[in-house]
């Protein structure tokens, strides 16, 4: 706990010195806070941890896994040593091992220790506060702030992991376009109110209409001048399927501007309530993950690691990919309006079976949107419901492969 509100608190700061009946151990965990509060690795990580409980409990069982690992090594048996020579020792020095808290410690030798656990903590804390942020952008579920404690040991996980840092500083550079929300409406007398407008449908009546004179509100319900609730339902639709080529031509920007651009759509679906998949492919599909409408933020975690695992590398089998996620689709429940989105991300070297993907389109009531990576495929571009080139990896030609109607 005092580790936690060392990090937590603006401008820590130690009580008087302890009395003695506090003991030798209680003595030890104090002078680990006064290391931990001169070092200068502690202020770098305060900016993400300061009054931030989930970064504070990330940043605390960091720095104290670290440190418990690094003492318990000076605890451990040297090899060649015998067990007569370690006796002798421990009664030279007290009965007490040198690395054990109510020992003799070296000061030095413990601000040593607590910097080299301190050296990865920034980075943790950085990872923790990105994850958090996405995870508050995302919406991912009613409760997905107040669910973060729950997810705390995954995302100390996670965080230290290389690529999924590169992939959360990837959709830190297209954040804007998650906080977007589009949604296809439907009219109908039994939707949720939306607004005013003027009409003649009686169910809809605004209650100001009806202290208007006869003649009046004849008149205007005769010429659809009356004032009514606009009501609206969200339209049935498919899923969005991300199909991401991992293919050797992929690898570097490539690959993480793609993974990138698949979280923002991730975000589209949750707030379109629509189901979501991602799959990655090269000369063969490799397994997918699928999310339902209604996420939590472990869902989101999973999603992250997901894109994070896989390496570019091997051929391309565009075909075989569109086959699989229309069959895919086709497994998922139906409603009434079913269209879905399959959003193919490719460098475009391939050739394509053209029928076999017209017919794999149509079976799953699925439009293709092609988005290809500074490069351009004749193939694609001719059966494609939209059709990109990208040139620059950058942000504003992400908002339009996730801004479509």
């Amino acid at each position: 706990m005092d580790v936690f509100y060392t990090f937590y608190y603006p401008v820590p700061a130690l009580e008087e010195q302890p009395p003695l009946e506090w003991g030798e151990e209680a003595v030890f965990r104090r002078r680990v806070l006064e290391s931990l509060l001169m070092s200068p690795n502690l202020w770098r990580a305060k900016p993400y941890t300061t009054a931030d409980s989930l970064t504070s409990v990330v940043a605390a069982a960091s720095f104290v896994e670290r440190l418990a690992r690094l003492l318990s090594r000076l605890q451990r048996p040297q090899r060649g040593r015998s067990r007569d020579r370690e006796e002798k020792e421990g009664e030279n020095q007290g009965g007490q091992g040198e690395g054990e808290p109510g020992g003799e410690f070296e000061e030095e030798k413990l601000r040593e220790m607590v910097e080299k656990a301190l050296e990865s903590v920034e980075k943790d804390a950085r990872a923790a506060k990105n994850v958090k942020q996405l995870l508050s952008m995302m919406g991912a579920g009613d409760t997905s702030v107040l669910a973060f404690d729950e997810n705390i040991e995954f995302i100390l996980r996670i965080a230290r992991e290389t690529d999924v840092s590169r992939v959360l500083e990837n959709v830190q550079g297209i954040r804007e376009i998650m906080k977007r929300r589009s949604r296809r409406e439907t009219r109908s007398p039994k939707g949720w109110f939306d607004g005013l407008e003027y009409g003649s449908d009686l169910e809809r009546i605004h209650y100001s209409q009806l202290i208007l004179p006869d003649e009046y509100f004849w008149a205007s319900y005769s010429s659809s001048k009356l004032l009514l609730y606009r009501k609206v339902l969200d339209s049935s639709r498919g899923p969005i399927y991300v199909l991401l080529d991992k293919s050797g031509s992929m690898v570097g920007a490539k690959i993480d501007w793609a993974r990138a651009v698949a979280v923002a759509l991730f975000r589209r679906s949750l707030a379109e309530n629509r189901r979501f998949s991602a799959r990655f492919f090269d000369s063969v599909t490799y397994p997918a993950i699928h999310l339902r409408p209604r996420s939590k933020p472990r869902d989101f975690l999973e999603l992250v690691k997901y894109l994070a695992a896989v390496k570019a590398g091997g051929g391309t089998d565009i075909t075989a990919a569109i086959k699989t996620a229309a069959d895919d689709i086709l497994r998922t429940p139906r409603g009434e309006q079913r269209i879905s989105d399959i959003v193919l991300i490719t460098d475009g070297e391939d050739r394509l079976n053209i029928d076999v993907v017209e017919d794999s389109l149509k079976r799953s009531d699925a439009r293709l949107h092609t988005v290809v990576i500074q490069g351009h495929n004749p193939y694609l571009k001719r059966i494609s419901y939209r059709y990109m080139s990208v040139r620059r990896l950058e942000g504003r030609e992400a908002v339009k492969v996730v801004d479509f109607d």
